[in-house]
């Protein structure tokens, strides 16, 4: 039973305010002279759908079944058809309906590759709003039947890369293929080509054409990963933005023009750290390993960095003079 310390109605017989409602037999009984003044009272209370467990703290008060998933058949809500043997009184009917529903269940084999790429995402580090946006890709995709013949595992590492690109947040290749062991290199960049074909052709350029890569968009990240402060970091933006600009900006040719992003993102770190206001100089092998690139890579773009090194450090960060204690690049043999 549960009291009410206030009602707008008073008791017939005592004239006072003060009842208490039995929830089991819908009464409102009055405390003080035991009137029934209300029978068959309609509980305004929440009705619970799950009685599971209903005892512990944090028991389930969903009211309602699951959320609807857009990204499965149905909203992720049909229903299945489970059926006994006939030796068990099943019929013969329903064990083909059953049968033709598993054949054409598509649910199961989404909710695989939605497993797949939340692992994938979860390794990497990366937002809801990047591994939605990878799903709704793989979709696409999968419906497209432009898959055929990749592995599962493939494929969701390249909608990830797809989906990291469109959203501004890019990874290189290698670093997808570090957290996805059943997946090589070469078999994310065949899917990345047959995935950005169909999304294409199901959702027009603006999804098949991503935006550029900016080198600045990796530099936040192995600055931070390499332990460098605010200032550095900066410096280091600065520099990628000068030597290759934002998409919708004036370009013009340069000695490095066609190097992978993060080799240039791992050169420019290389040349900042050496001068004298950085306090952090990591070796040139350290600085590769991060940007997932060959050292002779990183020692062949400084290089051709080097040679507009004026024009590429911001004078805030380092003056004239101290252009000079920059390292002389290696020779190429």
């Amino acid at each position: 039973m549960a009291e009410r310390s206030r009602y707008d109605q008073k008791c017939k017989d005592c004239l006072e305010s003060n009842f208490v409602e039995d929830r089991a037999a819908g009464d409102l009984i009055c405390q003080v002279c035991g009137l029934v003044a209300e029978s068959h009272v309609i509980d305004e209370s929440s009705e619970w759908r799950t009685f599971a467990d209903s005892d512990k703290p944090q028991a389930d008060r969903t009211r309602v079944g699951g959320a609807t998933d857009d990204l499965l058949s149905e909203g992720g809500i049909g229903a299945t058809v489970i059926t006994a043997s006939t030796k068990e009184g099943g019929n013969t009917a329903a064990r083909n309906l059953s049968r033709l529903q598993t054949r054409n269940n598509t649910d199961k084999t989404l909710q695989q590759a939605y497993s797949q790429i939340n692992r994938i995402s979860d390794k990497l580090g990366l937002t809801k709003t990047i591994t939605d946006t990878a799903q709704h890709y793989y979709k696409l995709v999968y419906e497209s039947k432009g898959a055929r013949g990749r592995g599962l595992a493939a494929v969701a590492a390249a909608v990830l890369f797809c989906a990291c690109r469109q959203e501004g947040l890019p990874r290189t290749f290698k670093e997808i293929e570090a957290v996805v062991p059943d997946a090589t290199k070469k078999d994310i960049g065949k899917a990345y080509k047959t995935i950005m074909a169909c999304l294409q052709a199901e959702e027009g350029a603006a999804t098949a054409n991503p935006k550029r890569v900016a080198v600045s968009d990796y530099m936040r990240r192995f600055c931070s990963h390499l332990g460098m402060n605010q200032k550095e970091s900066r410096a280091c933006i600065d520099v990628a933005d000068n030597a290759v600009p934002r998409e919708g900006t004036t370009r013009h040719n340069s000695p490095w023009d066609g190097k992978s992003p993060n080799s240039i993102a791992a050169a420019i770190i290389y040349m900042v750290t050496q001068l004298p206001a950085a306090t952090n100089k990591p070796s040139t092998t350290t600085i590769a390993l991060e940007c997932s690139i060959a050292e002779g890579t990183l020692q062949s773009t400084y290089r051709d960095l080097y040679t507009e090194k004026a024009a590429l450090i911001p004078k805030w960060f380092a003056k004239t003079e101290d252009l000079q204690q920059l390292q002389q690049p290696r020779e190429r043999y």
